[in-house]
């Protein structure tokens, strides 16, 4: 005889979780009693949404579920966001959420809150468990559809009456979907289908995303892509997948995308798509999308399909699959040289102009910092002008290397999932990258950093503004400014040590140099390598811009550049 409390957990376990993220309160607490000696191990951090972007980070580090758990009413709505972010960005998330005792349930009890109705648009799969027999089924399935497919966040409310009884238990369960729910198949022949498009293509790209990360699929396609050898480039989720010393690759595309990615991919008439939503901040303008191109989309999620436009070749089906079978037809025939596409569309007189303007010191501080990473680095990247610039200088070949916000990109992001990101890595360098704005956000998971003693490297890129607003509101706003100014922050310096952390702040000057003066070397250096968690604060132009960038509702050609 168990309490239902110990049967969750010993599910949760059967499922490979060894891990969570969370913070106890009234409704979960016989969940938190019987913690002990149950073979999970608990991360709690200072906020409930500090706990889903935690687990989040690790479930992105390392392709495994994430779990959060959280109390009823505030707890469980402060996960919102996360579940909200994992939705978006296809991460496997199982929220873990108490509720009021099943007879309270409807009487607008204390810290009762509909979180089955809350989340019910944010989740791929949903359940308040209505009896103490169903946790184990509840959980199995719960798992599964996290994982399965196109991966995603999963909510499952459990009365704390339910964690209190007691029943005999016979084991965690299995779940096995009906066929219909089974992963797509591709249909037979899509490869002549697709091989008959390139054929007849005289400047074909491929664009890569999130989804051949997800399938596991990143050798399969970088051997395709080598023998393809057309232009490439990556959403901001694709970047990694790639290796980025190939010929062939262009870079970031979208909205703050490479000058080169963006050209080829309004100029293609054949855009082969792996594993991308193609939204808005890919395509530009919709209406203007590499507009004389034929779409060739390998893709698990069919809803994700005929978004923009209809696409003439669809391949529905997992990637890990497709893509090789793909590639066998491909052998068994012969393609275009494309030589002269190739030629413009990676050509010198497509390559990015020069760093320049008040964006410069803090390009330059990026490029020295991604320079003297260790090859195993994790980099995260929070919301806003400094993430696109991380993700614009970043040139690792690491699938998992590079993990941000990206559909949802929800500002406080970094801090918390780089704690999941280490603890997932232990012997990793994880490199959080932040603004000043969004690093107030959850700044409080210091506390977290500091109790567990996790080597996390944080830089704040300080201009003391919301940057990215700013920057809209000084292209398209006329310079109103209206309520972006931070220029009243914290020292984050001091804050850093008040959490016992070692800190220190570099000057956007100590940039100007090139190449850098050895003492500033030798601070990233010590930096980068030291053992403990360290703050590093860099102090950026308040008035500077992220370039490239394609205003909305203009087209990837239309980009704006580098102030003079």
């Amino acid at each position: 005889m168990l309490k239902g409390s110990e049967i969750v957990l010993q599910c949760v376990r059967a499922e490979g979780v060894n891990l969570v993220f969370g913070y106890p309160g009234g409704a979960i607490m016989p969940l938190y009693d019987a913690l002990d000696g149950s073979g999970v191990r608990h991360i709690l951090t200072r906020h409930e949404q500090g706990a889903v972007f935690a687990a989040e980070g690790y479930a992105r580090a390392t392709g495994k579920v994430g779990v959060a758990i959280a109390t009823s009413g505030p707890g469980a709505t402060n996960l919102v966001t996360g579940i909200a972010d994992a939705k978006m960005d296809s991460v496997p998330l199982v929220c873990l959420t108490g509720q009021v005792r099943s007879p309270l349930i409807g009487t607008d009890a204390f810290q009762e809150t509909d979180v089955f109705g809350v989340t019910l648009s944010l989740t791929k799969w949903s359940r308040l468990v209505k009896s103490i027999d169903e946790i184990p089924e509840v959980i199995a399935e719960g798992f599964y559809w996290a994982r399965s497919g196109r991966p995603g966040p999963v909510v499952i409310d459990i009365p704390t009456d339910m964690l209190k009884a007691k029943k005999e238990f016979l084991g965690p369960a299995k779940f096995t979907p009906h066929a219909r729910a089974a992963d797509a198949k591709a249909e037979s022949g899509f490869a002549d289908t697709v091989l008959a498009l390139l054929r007849q293509a005289k400047r074909p790209v491929a664009l890569v995303g999130a989804g051949v990360k997800l399938a596991d699929a990143v050798k399969d396609l970088r051997r395709l892509l080598d023998e393809l050898n057309v232009p490439t480039f990556a959403t901001v989720h694709g970047l990694g997948a790639i290796e980025p010393t190939a010929s062939y690759y262009l870079g970031m595309v979208g909205m703050h995308g490479m000058r080169a990615a963006n050209m080829a991919l309004h100029e293609t008439d054949l855009l082969l798509v792996f594993g991308a939503r193609l939204d808005d901040r890919v395509t530009g303008d919709p209406t203007r999308f590499a507009p004389e191109a034929k779409i060739v989309h390998f893709e698990i999620d069919p809803a994700q399909l005929d978004r923009v436009r209809p696409c003439e070749g669809p391949v529905v089906g997992n990637l890990a699959e497709t893509i090789p079978a793909f590639h066998s037809a491909l052998r068994r025939g012969s393609l275009p040289d494309w030589k002269e596409w190739r030629g413009v569309a990676c050509g010198p007189e497509r390559a990015e102009l020069d760093p320049r303007g008040l964006a410069q010191p803090t390009i330059r501080f990026l490029d020295e910092l991604f320079s003297r990473l260790p090859e195993d680095t994790v980099v995260l990247a929070d919301v806003g002008q400094h993430q696109m610039w991380a993700a614009q200088r970043y040139r690792y070949g690491s699938p998992r290397g590079f993990i941000t916000s990206g559909g949802l990109g929800a500002m406080g992001f970094a801090l918390p999932a780089a704690v999941g990101v280490q603890l997932a890595k232990p012997d990793s360098c994880v490199l959080c990258v932040s603004g000043d704005g969004g690093f107030q956000m959850n700044i409080q998971e210091l506390a977290t950093v500091y109790r567990l003693g996790l080597p996390v490297k944080m830089v704040i890129v300080d201009n003391k503004y919301l940057g990215m607003v700013r920057q809209w509101q000084q292209l398209f706003y006329e310079r109103n400014y209206a309520e972006t100014d931070l220029s009243d922050n914290p020292d984050f310096v001091e804050i850093a040590k008040a959490y016992k952390i070692r800190a220190r702040r570099l000057n956007e000057d100590a940039m100007r140099e090139f190449p850098v003066a050895k003492e500033t070397g030798d601070l990233i250096d010590a930096f980068l390598h030291s053992a403990e968690p360290e703050l590093l604060v860099f102090d950026c132009h308040p008035e500077a811009n992220v370039y490239p960038m394609v205003p909305a509702g203009a087209a990837l050609s239309e980009m704006l550049y580098q102030e003079e």
